[in-house]
């Protein structure tokens, strides 16, 4: 249960992780979606102005052609040719003006020529400059969205098994709630049976009257003083817990110490062994009973030591820790009873 738990523990913190992934490369695609119509934008707008400035090169060549060819044909006159040419000297200043004006018109020309030149190329290197980023954004954006399938790939196959893992759970709550009805069956038949039970009670006072023990009320004095039963963490504590991801919720009336296979189980008091049985799911089990109403049950055992109705000292070894046969860590499974209660036997060992 314990591996089960931190398995749970595991595909929660991996759904969460790659939910948030999910939703985070989501939002990167959304972005990237958006930067691409940006740049596509960007490259239409560049492609207009650079037609346009096509136009109006070719405009600017046609004009400078038509004046070339004029000059070809005519040649360039000197202001001698002008002067003498002239019809009189105000005609003369007329055509020379007009020669300033041509000349310059050429000029400007050429230059409106060089400055379309110059701005065309910037355009078209800027135009590359964008269709390159286009590209990259698409190489990006297909990456990101094979993350993305991939990721969702992942998710449903978590989802696939904590939906296993929730059957199993359903199984297992189902046999723990037999495995706890069985036992609190053991416990109210143990009291139910007074001339039993009084026998035992006789026993033990006897008993710790030869030992000079107190002979009534030892256990209810030892909260919190209670030796473990074997060494180790506990990995199922008391109570109910709900799994994380299925919502499942267990039950139980004791506690899982974690424990090497073979480690001894020892008596936490003295006491009286009342019953020695076999549960489905807890496997061989100890009752010992410890007089003024308390109990303490050891399950998940073999190689036990002691009978039924022999008394134990506390701190005899009366069992063994049995090898889990499911490959999970073995584990002693320990619950404390009064007066036909389930109690929780943590607040009772000393505090490690």
């Amino acid at each position: 249960m314990h591996r089960k738990n931190k398995e749970a523990i595991s595909n929660t913190e991996i759904l969460l992780s790659l939910e948030n992934k999910i939703t985070l490369t989501e939002k990167l695609i959304r972005s990237l979606n958006k930067e691409e119509r940006y740049i596509n934008g960007l490259i239409q707008t560049t492609e207009k102005q650079i037609r346009e400035m096509e136009t109006l090169l070719a405009k600017l060549k046609k004009q400078l052609t038509q004046r070339l060819q004029y000059l070809y044909v005519h040649g360039r006159p000197t202001i001698l040719e002008t002067v003498l040419l002239a019809e009189d000297w105000n005609n003369a200043i007329y055509r020379i003006k007009y020669l300033d004006v041509l000349a310059e018109y050429e000029k400007i020309l050429r230059q409106e020529m060089k400055q379309t030149l110059a701005e065309l190329s910037d355009e078209k290197i800027k135009l590359v400059i964008e269709r390159n980023r286009k590209t990259s954004l698409l190489n990006e954006k297909k990456n990101e969205g094979s993350n993305l399938e991939r990721d969702k790939q992942e998710r449903k196959n978590i989802l696939a098994s904590i939906n296993r893992d929730k059957g199993k759970l359903e199984e297992s709550r189902s046999t723990k709630t037999q495995i706890i009805s069985e036992m609190e069956a053991l416990i109210k038949k143990l009291y139910s049976d007074k001339e039993a039970m009084k026998k035992r009670e006789e026993e033990l006072a006897r008993i710790r009257a030869e030992r000079n023990k107190a002979t009534t009320g030892n256990f209810a004095k030892m909260k919190g003083k209670l030796p473990w039963p074997v060494q180790g963490p506990i990995i199922s504590k008391f109570g109910t817990s709900r799994n994380p991801i299925t919502g499942v919720v267990i039950e139980n009336v004791g506690i899982d110490i974690q424990a090497n296979n073979g480690t001894y189980v020892k008596s936490v008091l003295d006491g009286v062994v009342s019953t020695i049985t076999y549960i489905r799911g807890h496997g061989n089990i100890i009752i010992i009973d410890h007089g003024g109403g308390f109990s303490t049950v050891y399950a998940q055992i073999d190689k036990i030591t002691v009978h039924e109705n022999e008394y134990v000292q506390k701190g005899n070894a009366i069992a063994s820790v049995v090898k889990a046969e499911d490959g999970s860590v073995s584990k002693l499974h320990f619950e404390v009873w009064g007066n036909q209660n389930k109690l929780n036997p943590q607040i009772w060992l000393i505090q490690q």
